[in-house]
């Protein structure tokens, strides 16, 4: 049975940190904004098919509506372990990351993205939440 691991976090929650961490301790794939990537979901479908484990790294399934596109998706895979790690909706710890990983402020519009998000984010049911801490 395949391991799907959705991390979900505002910009700056450290969500890229963890998938990297967890890559390497598990050998999963990982996918970064996976709704950017044309190809994400059908490449996704076809690991988890295989019994590959993944990891889904996306800052919009904070959002109900993304969540529940991407279950719809999934619902057609029989055998699969689904698991949620969703960092704290932190605005201004996520913010403080944003602004201070690239000591450049915010030149690809991650402060606009978390003000957006940060009054709609909802943790799923069974999530394990986590502290966003500053870097």
């Amino acid at each position: 049975m395949a391991k799907l691991t959705f991390i979900l976090g505002l910009s700056g929650s450290g969500k890229t940190y963890l998938s990297e961490r967890l890559k390497k301790e598990t050998g999963a794939e990982v996918f970064t904004n996976l709704l950017a990537d044309e190809n994400g979901l059908t490449s996704l479908i076809a690991f988890l098919r295989d019994g590959k484990d993944c990891i889904v790294d996306e800052v919009r399934f904070c959002l109900p509506a993304y969540r529940e596109q991407i279950l719809q998706s999934l619902s057609q895979i029989t055998s699969l372990d689904m698991r949620w790690i969703c960092y704290e909706n932190d605005l201004e710890t996520a913010n403080w990351n944003v602004i201070h990983r690239t000591h450049k402020g915010d030149p690809e519009g991650h402060l606009d993205l978390n003000l957006r998000l940060h009054p709609h984010y909802t943790y799923p049911a069974n999530a394990e939440i986590v502290p966003i801490q500053r870097i």
